[in-house]
C-alpha cells in the first residue's frame, strides 16, 4: 500500500511530484519519489518490524562511514530512503571498487569478539536470529544460521528427510572442518548478490543488508557461489585480507549451505540440485 502524497509530504516537507513503481521487493513493492528537489526510495510492506529492522542495519553501517542509502523515515509498513543514482562502468573497476566497501566492511569487529548480532536481523522474507549470540563460529553458524533454514526448507518439503539428516550431520561435525582459531569475527553484509551493490561514478554503495558478525569469508563464498565477482575482485579484496589456505577447497562449499538453503527456500528448483551437489562436495 502506498502512503498518500499527503503523507509523504509531512515527512520530507516538500511537494510530491511523483510517485511510480521502481520494483517489486522480497517483503514488499518498492516506488521512486520524486520532489521538487530530490529522489528517493519508498520500500513498503505489509505492517510488521521488518523494515525498522532494515533501517537499523542501514544506520549501524552508516556509523563506520561505508557507503549505503541515508534513511529518511521509516515505520512498520514504509522506508523512505537515499536514491542512489547507477552509472554503467567498466567490469573490472566494478569489482575493485566492490573489493575496497566489502573490504573495509570486513574490517570492522566487536570489543565482545562475538558472532551474531546485537539484535534479529533479517535475509529476504527470513528473520535470523542473533538472540543466542555465540563466541563459537562454528556453533553459531550451525544453530542459528544453517540448521533453522533447513528445518524452514524441510517444512516447505523444499528438501527431503535424508537431505535434512545429511545437514544435520555436517553441523554435528562442523568444528572438525575448519580451525576456528583463525578467524576473527567480521561484520558481514550477509546477501551480497550483484543487485545489492551499486555503482557509480563515487564508487559502490551496499543495500538490502542481512548483517552479522561471522567469518568474513561467508560473504566471499556467497560471492562465489552467484559468480557476482572474479578475480579481479578477489585479488584486489586479498591485498587487504589474504584468503584463508582452505578458502577454495574447504570453507566455500561449507560457507554456501546457508545461502543456498535461502535460495532454496524462496525459489526451490535448480538450487535443491546445486545444494546436493555441494553436499558431495562435503562427502556427505
Amino acid at each position: 500500500m502506498i502512503p498518500s502524497n499527503e503523507l509523504l509530504q509531512n515527512k520530507l516537507d516538500t511537494q510530491i511530484l511523483s510517485i511510480a513503481f521502481y520494483t517489486k521487493g522480497q517483503i514488499g513493492d518498492i516506488y521512486k519519489v520524486e520532489t521538487s528537489n530530490n529522489t528517493y526510495i519508498l520500500k513498503t510492506s505489509e505492517p510488521s518490524d521488518r523494515l525498522k529492522i532494515e533501517a537499523s542495519m542501514l544506520n549501524d553501517i552508516y556509523k563506520y562511514d561505508i557507503a549505503v542509502p541515508q534513511v529518511y523515515d521509516v515505520s512498520e509498513i514504509d522506508l523512505l530512503l537515499e536514491y542512489i543514482p547507477t552509472k554503467k562502468i567498466a567490469k573490472c573497476t566494478q569489482e575493485i571498487e566492490a573489493a575496497k566497501i566489502l573490504s573495509q566492511l570486513h574490517s570492522v569487529s566487536n570489543d565482545a569478539r562475538m558472532y551474531g548480532y546485537y539484535y534479529d536481523t533479517t535475509i529476504g522474507p527470513f528473520t535470523q536470529k542473533n538472540e543466542q549470540t555465540q563466541y563459537n563460529w562454528g556453533l553459531f553458524l550451525s544453530q542459528m544460521r544453517i540448521l533453522p533454514m533447513a528445518k524452514i526448507c524441510y517444512d516447505k518439503n523444499a528438501i527431503t528427510r535424508d537431505m535434512l539428516t545429511r545437514i544435520e550431520i555436517l553441523c554435528r561435525d562442523i568444528y572438525k572442518r575448519i580451525d576456528m582459531t583463525t578467524i576473527t569475527p567480521s561484520l558481514l553484509h550477509g546477501d551480497l548478490w550483484s543487485g545489492n551493490i551499486l555503482f557509480n561514478i563515487n564508487g559502490a554503495t551496499l543495500i538490502d543488508p542481512a548483517l552479522y558478525f561471522g567469518d568474513r569469508e561467508m560473504d566471499l563464498a556467497y560471492i562465489m557461489m552467484l559468480d557476482t565477482f572474479g578475480d579481479t575482485f578477489f585479488n584486489a579484496y586479498a591485498e587487504v585480507h589474504p584468503l584463508s589456505e582452505d578458502f577454495y577447497e574447504v570453507k566455500v562449499p561449507l560457507y554456501q549451505i546457508y545461502p543456498l538453503l535461502v535460495h532454496v527456500a524462496l525459489y526451490g528448483g535448480g538450487y535443491v540440485s546445486q545444494l546436493e551437489q555441494t553436499l558431495k562436495r562435503l562427502k556427505l
